[in-house]
């Protein structure tokens, strides 16, 4: 074998073996443990309600042509992030005996001496390739690595961060939204939604049974990170199961708009065009859905999608 076949073989191995450790090193981290991933302030324990609270009974002006059917007795909410005194303020608020917060994050997510914070990826992806069960270990692992009375450090400097400090000193507290939410006697569900897209037909599937069984006067505050999206598309969801055989899908969309929410046809909040039309065709979809229903919807959204060769 001649000295440039032998050298060729050399460098064609050491290339292979390159390529190879540059993916095990990229697959190695996933996640919010990425080096992508930073750890930001959500909501800085104020004493005032969440980013775009809003409730459903809001007043809305009673001149608009839009049908505002059985909207004013929904009972329910929305906001962006939480955190502990946000929390007290909106149970004040709202003033009900049986509220469930509705918490629609996909990104790992704690509060620590109250504040909300979250580890944020590139358009708040950092665990978009987790299943639920993922996201909540993740979070059980980051809660466990937090001790009292040391400091957390926060990548202040990030844009998304609503405080720019560099950690959180003394930390006397330390817990996920399901442990703060009861602490607060709030209920508590979890749908861990990408950020900027629509839910998983699974999601839905477990959204509708969730409502199915609800007792009577049971409130329901939903929401996301900024308060836009993802709790947008929840409430309207909602809005649909109660009202979509009276009202029509573009009258329920703007009224979700009108009290607070985004407008979600138009593409607002979508992480590109494609998916604010997938969203959009969504939630078409599952008014008709709705609107279809006959049986306090025992059918299966999935086995909905599949009868009607939307699957």
């Amino acid at each position: 074998m001649g000295k440039k076949k032998l050298l060729f073989i050399f460098i064609l191995i050491i290339a292979v073996l390159s390529i190879s450790g540059c993916t095990k090193k990229h697959s190695s981290k996933t996640g919010s443990d990425s080096k992508d991933v930073h750890l930001i302030i959500d909501n800085a324990n104020k004493n005032k309600l969440p980013k775009n609270f809003r409730m459903a009974n809001d007043k809305i002006n009673k001149s608009t042509s839009i049908n505002l059917a059985g909207l004013s007795s929904m009972n329910m909410s929305g906001s962006g992030a939480v955190s502990e005194n946000s929390l007290k303020l909106l149970k004040e608020k709202i003033n009900s005996k049986n509220i469930i917060d509705v918490d629609l994050r996909q990104e790992s997510h704690l509060f620590v001496n109250g504040i909300g914070i979250s580890w944020y990826g590139k358009k708040n992806h950092a665990n978009i390739k987790l299943t639920q069960n993922q996201v909540l270990n993740d979070e059980i692992t980051k809660l466990n690595k937090i001790k009292s009375g040391d400091k957390l450090k926060i990548d202040g400097k990030n844009k998304k961060s609503v405080i720019h400090v560099s950690s959180i000193d003394n930390i006397k507290s330390f817990e996920n939204e399901e442990q703060l939410a009861k602490s607060l006697g709030l209920g508590y569900v979890r749908f861990a939604v990408p950020d900027h897209e629509r839910p998983q037909d699974t999601q839905v599937d477990s959204f509708i049974q969730f409502i199915r069984t609800l007792p009577n006067n049971t409130w329901l505050h939903f929401h996301c990170r900024a308060g836009v999206g993802r709790t947008t598309t929840f409430m309207a969801m909602y809005d649909m199961m109660k009202n979509a055989k009276t009202v029509s899908f573009n009258d329920i969309m703007k009224r979700q708009q009108l009290i607070g929410g985004a407008n979600l046809l138009s593409g607002q909040d979508a992480s590109s065009v494609s998916d604010g039309n997938i969203r959009s065709k969504f939630l078409k979809n599952f008014y008709n859905y709705c609107s279809k229903n006959t049986d306090d919807y025992k059918t299966k959204w999935t086995d909905w999608l599949k009868s009607n060769n939307q699957a």
